[in-house]
């Protein structure tokens, strides 16, 4: 009996279908938590967002999108399988997305601003830091000040038609909102307010009102120093057929009051 048991626990144990099955799904879940987390693209949730504001002839917008929907972005352009440029093989999913070259050139690609029918220079600032949470940044330099211009939003829709961007003006604009789709990927947006943003115009507000105070005192200085200049001079120079006015105090000694009649002749007397 005893060499039965013995036998049996010597021999090779063959797993059930049910255990490799189990076995495989939790190495290739492992397998993606290095690099990046395993997920698919949910087009209907929550849309897109992204926040636009102007200061003189740049455009500013910041895009953002879900988590798992960076990482499907990411997938889409390889930068999990060792195509980013500077990324190593133990770097996170953020660090594989903000190093990857192909992120920024989609981002560009799908993200533009135009004026006037000529297409704004686009960058993308901030070397992508914390764009999970402050979003990806791009500036836009355009030729002129920026009153109004054509934005493109195109982002995610290129992988899901269903994907969509809600676009928020920091500032006042018309429109103040917008939605992006794929059927509608372009907006013409106009600033209602130099600037772009509440807060430049109370500066510009505050500025003007600055200079005007300058130049209104300095008007008033000017002013009386003419007036003291008058006063220290104290004589009177009259044209012909004018009478004088003299500016000394009556009853001064040694004041000379001189008087002209209409016919250009006067007389001159001593106090």
């Amino acid at each position: 009996m005893s060499l039965q048991i013995l036998a049996r626990s010597r021999a090779p144990v063959r797993p059930s279908p049910g255990t490799l099955l189990a076995g495989v799904t939790l190495a290739v879940s492992a397998a993606f938590v290095g690099p990046a987390p395993s997920a698919a693209a949910h087009p209907f949730g929550p849309p897109s967002t992204a926040e636009v504001s102007v200061q003189g002839s740049r455009v500013l917008l910041a895009w953002n999108t879900d988590k798992l929907d960076w990482v499907t972005l990411g997938q889409s352009l390889g930068a999990f399988n060792g195509q980013g440029r500077g990324s190593s093989p133990g770097a996170s999913f953020e660090q594989r997305l903000r190093q990857s070259p192909a992120v920024r050139a989609y981002l560009l690609k799908h993200i533009s601003v135009g004026q006037a029918g000529r297409p704004c220079r686009g960058t993308v600032a901030g070397e992508m830091k914390d764009f999970l949470g402050r979003g990806a940044q791009l500036a836009f330099v355009c030729p002129a000040p920026v009153v109004e211009v054509d934005v493109t939003i195109s982002a995610l829709t290129d992988l899901h038609p269903a994907y969509r961007t809600m676009l928020t003006s920091d500032g006042p604009a018309e429109p103040q909102q917008t939605l992006f789709t794929s059927a509608r990927p372009t907006t013409h947006i106009r600033f209602t307010a130099s600037g772009g943003s509440v807060r430049g115009t109370v500066v510009a507000f505050s500025v003007g009102t600055f200079v005007a105070a300058l130049a209104i005192g300095g008007w008033a200085w000017r002013r009386s120093r003419r007036r003291t200049a008058a006063r220290a001079d104290g004589a009177t120079v009259a044209g012909p057929g004018f009478p004088a006015v003299s500016t000394a105090a009556p009853g001064d000694p040694g004041t000379e009051a001189v008087t002209t009649a209409d016919t250009g002749s006067g007389t001159r007397s001593s106090a």
